[in-house]
């Protein structure tokens, strides 16, 4: 009797010792590494590379960049035309610091939002021009 007390005991030990926080703090490692708010580079994350690889770079005259701001107190990241010489202007997404859109603006919204000056951007890729 006291054999299966004590394995009762071991087996409860290890289940309690198998509980989520295993998966969870490896999940959060995978979010940490993939977070373009705190890599030490974050333009070589993979959903930066995706984000990169829709700027087109070598297809346009333009300069177009991604660029950090704030928006609702959150770090967010989005594609820009930024050459003052081409004068043209499209709809802008904010994606948080792991690739996550977080906003879908309109080309108003965009306007108002690029001209805040509460937002102003930090350039952390730009191409073209």
């Amino acid at each position: 009797m006291k054999k299966i007390n004590v394995l009762i005991l071991i087996i409860s030990i290890i289940m309690v010792s198998c509980s989520n926080d295993d998966q969870e703090t490896a999940a959060d490692v995978q979010v940490k590494t993939q977070n373009a708010c705190t890599a030490e580079n974050p333009l070589t994350l993979d959903w930066m590379q995706d984000l990169i690889g829709e700027l087109n770079c070598g297809e346009y005259a333009c300069k177009i960049a991604i660029l950090k701001s704030e928006y609702n107190s959150e770090t967010v990241f989005y594609i820009q035309m930024t050459d003052p010489v081409c004068f043209g202007f499209d709809e802008i997404d904010l994606y948080n610091c792991i690739g996550e859109k977080v906003k879908e603006f309109n080309l108003e919204e965009s306007r108002e939002f690029v001209n805040n000056p509460a937002h102003e951007p930090e350039e952390i890729f730009s191409c073209n021009g």
